[in-house]
This record gives structure tokens, C-alpha cells and sequence, in this order.
């Protein structure tokens, strides 16, 4: 995955993210929306079939780069938790 930083303004981000489809891009917005106290977060693919993508930040009077960071943490946290939860339910622990 390749990802460009723009800054659009203050509170808002602008990301272009190379080499992702809709998995990523929809997980990681739902996360931004429900930690958004105002502003929103979005994405929109030119074509369904590339992986080219732009990710929306607006956290209004927020940082919205610091919020981004704060939610991928949150995300990695998530997902390896659940893979400890899939691995004792496997018995691999």
C-alpha cells in the first residue's frame, strides 16, 4: 500500500491510497465516523476496478491527522484481539 498526505486545511486531511479496495477503506472510515465527535471522514473510488482511492478527514476544529493516528492505533488493537480470540477458539493458544 502507498499512501499520499495532503493537508486540505485546518482539521482536514486528504489521503490517496494506492493498493486498497473497499475492505480497508470501509473499516477504517466506520472507525473515524464513530470517534468523530463533528466533521465526518469518507472515501471515493474513481473505478471499481482499481485500487486507487481517496480517504476524506474532516475533524472540524480537531486535528484530524492526530485523530487518523489515534484510530489505526485503536484498529491494530481491535484486530489483534480478535485474532488472540480466534486463536483460543482454535486451540492454538
Amino acid at each position: 500500500m502507498r499512501v499520499v498526505y495532503r493537508r486540505v486545511g485546518r482539521g482536514s486531511i486528504e489521503l490517496e491510497v494506492y493498493g486498497e479496495t473497499h475492505t480497508v477503506l470501509n473499516l477504517l472510515t466506520s472507525y473515524l465516523n464513530a470517534k468523530l465527535v463533528e466533521g465526518y471522514s469518507a472515501y471515493r473510488m474513481e473505478h471499481p476496478l482499481k485500487q486507487d482511492a481517496t480517504l476524506y478527514v474532516n475533524a472540524g476544529e480537531g486535528d484530524a491527522g492526530e485523530l487518523l493516528l489515534e484510530v489505526i492505533r485503536g484498529l491494530i488493537e481491535d484486530l489483534e484481539s480478535l485474532r488472540e480470540k480466534f486463536d483460543k477458539a482454535a486451540g492454538k493458544t
